[in-house]
C-alpha cells in the first residue's frame, strides 16, 4: 500500500521549453546562412543536443512510491523499477525557494556508491514533518536538512534553539 507518493514529471515541460527554443535558434541559424556546410552543421548540431535531451530525460523523468516496506522509483520513459529498501535511504533534503514549486531529494546508498533523485515534495511544509517522522519509524538512520537555513521547518523539526549562533569578540 502506497504512504506517500510524488512525481519528477514537471521536467518533461522544462526539456520540451528548451527543445523548442533550441529548434528556433537553429532554424534561425538555418536560414541566416548560405553555406551548405553551415546548414548541414546546424542541423547535426540540433539534432545532436535534441537526442542528448531526450536521453537525459529517460533518467529524471520517474514516479516515486513510498510503500510500508520499500521506495519504489519507477522511471517513465524507460519502462524499469528500482526498488531502494528505506535503510539504504542516508538522508532526506526540503527544498523550498520562492516562484518554485517546493522539491525533495533522497540520497541513498547502492552496491557501489551513493546516488540521489530530486522530485517535487512528497508533503508541503508542515505536511514534511509527519512525514519525516514517518521515514524515521522506517529508518532511524536518516538525516534531514532543509534548504533555505532559515526556514521555518527548522524550528519545527529541530525545536527553537536550531541555529548555532557563534559569538565573534574583537
Amino acid at each position: 500500500m502506497t504512504k506517500y507518493y510524488s512525481s519528477s514529471s514537471y521536467f518533461i515541460f522544462e526539456a520540451i521549453f528548451a527543445s523548442i527554443i533550441l529548434c528556433l535558434i537553429g532554424y534561425g541559424l538555418f536560414s541566416a546562412t548560405t553555406s551548405i556546410f553551415l546548414k548541414t552543421t546546424t542541423i547535426c548540431f540540433t539534432l545532436l543536443i535534441l537526442v542528448s535531451i531526450a536521453l537525459y530525460l529517460r533518467n529524471i523523468v520517474f514516479s516515486i512510491f513510498f510503500e510500508e516496506t520499500e521506495i519504489i522509483i519507477d522511471f517513465h520513459l524507460k519502462k524499469q523499477k528500482t526498488r531502494i529498501q528505506y535503510s539504504d535511504l542516508v538522508e532526506i533534503k526540503y527544498i523550498s525557494v520562492q516562484k518554485a514549486p517546493d522539491m525533495n531529494r533522497i540520497y541513498f546508498k547502492t552496491n557501489k556508491s551513493r546516488k540521489s533523485k530530486k522530485f517535487q515534495a512528497v508533503s508541503i511544509n508542515d505536511e514534511f514533518v509527519e512525514f519525516y517522522n514517518w521515514l524515521k519509524t522506517k529508518n532511524p538512520k536518516i538525516k534531514v536538512s532543509l534548504t533555505p537555513p532559515d526556514h521555518y521547518l527548522n524550528e519545527l523539526l529541530f525545536g527553537p534553539k536550531y541555529r548555532k549562533f557563534i559569538k565573534k569578540t574583537l
